[in-house]
């Protein structure tokens, strides 16, 4: 039976602008954290995986060619080192982003020209 009462019904309740900022903000940080695993997992992001190259004069031209995996901005060079892992000759490039100032390090490893 109805007695002529309405119910009020409540309204959806909105997110403030704080929260949904702390929400993209968590976000974000989850993005850039498997960007930064799939940039591990990519030839050069590991010492098992080095980018192979013909000279050691191209290293450091190619570690700079490669933009950064959280901002997309470019790399400098923080250090160039020959090292030794597992018996395997590499070159280890240290890297920070101008941008962010995030670092990372690409392995490089010395080939010799194959000939045609």
């Amino acid at each position: 039976m109805w007695h002529g009462l309405r119910v009020a019904k409540k309204k959806a309740r909105t997110e403030s602008a704080r929260t949904q900022r702390r929400a993209f903000e968590r976000a974000e940080q989850s993005l850039a954290k498997d960007r930064q695993r799939l940039f591990e997992l990519e030839v050069g992001g590991s010492a098992g995986r080095p980018i192979e190259v013909s000279s050691a004069s191209v290293v450091e031209t190619h570690a700079l060619s490669v933009p950064c995996p959280l901002c997309s901005g470019p790399h400098e060079v923080v250090e160039h080192a020959a090292v030794v892992d597992q018996g395997v000759r590499l070159r280890e490039v240290r890297l920070r982003c101008r941008q962010c100032g995030s670092r990372r390090t690409l392995f490089f490893r010395l080939v010799e020209p194959k000939p045609n």
